[in-house]
């Protein structure tokens, strides 16, 4: 086996004062460290840095809040007052729904319930627009990034849209 001369840590006693010699060349554990050094703070980038995570986690915080409130807009307006027509809403609900539902980024309201009616109609046919048979991540987000079948847009065209079309506040942002 083997064995490697270890060098002793230096002690204080051992450090140099660096401040009249040059360090230009040295090891580290040549040098040593001056532990009576006195450090001065930085408070232009301290104060900069303390602003940055604290915007990060508002960042954060809003993205959670927005997030879960916007996803109302889209599972209790653009899904069940508007697809299913699961109940009815007096204007202020309305209003604050489709405004939800905008702030969630999925799609115009008009074509959302579309769709949305659409899949119930022709559900796992090639005239669904998320047809499950062309698989998991196409059913879920890759439906979105391709175009649509023929067969969806010749369908989608047959859906009946008069209620939400007799509803200007469901128009607002078609």
């Amino acid at each position: 086996m083997r064995t490697t001369e270890q060098k002793p840590n230096p002690t204080n006693s051992d450090v140099k004062d660096t401040s009249k010699t040059s360090v230009r060349g040295k090891l580290p554990a040549e040098i040593g460290t001056d532990y009576n050094f006195k450090r001065e703070i930085v408070w232009k980038n301290a104060l900069g840095f303390l602003a940055l995570h604290l915007a990060g986690l508002y960042g954060f915080y809003l993205s959670l809040v927005v997030g879960l409130i916007s996803g109302e807009g889209v599972t209790i307006g653009a899904h069940r007052l508007y697809s299913h027509k699961s109940f009815k809403a007096k204007f202020p609900l309305r209003l604050v729904l489709i405004i939800l539902q905008t702030i969630a980024g999925q799609n115009c309201l008009y074509v959302w319930v579309r769709d949305h009616r659409q899949h119930h109609k022709y559900s796992d046919t090639d005239a669904d627009p998320h047809n499950a048979h062309r698989g998991f991540f196409f059913s879920h987000i890759g439906w979105l990034m391709s175009r649509k079948h023929p067969a969806v847009i010749e369908k989608g065209k047959t859906i009946d849209m008069s209620d939400l079309e007799a509803d200007w506040v469901g128009l607002i942002k078609e």
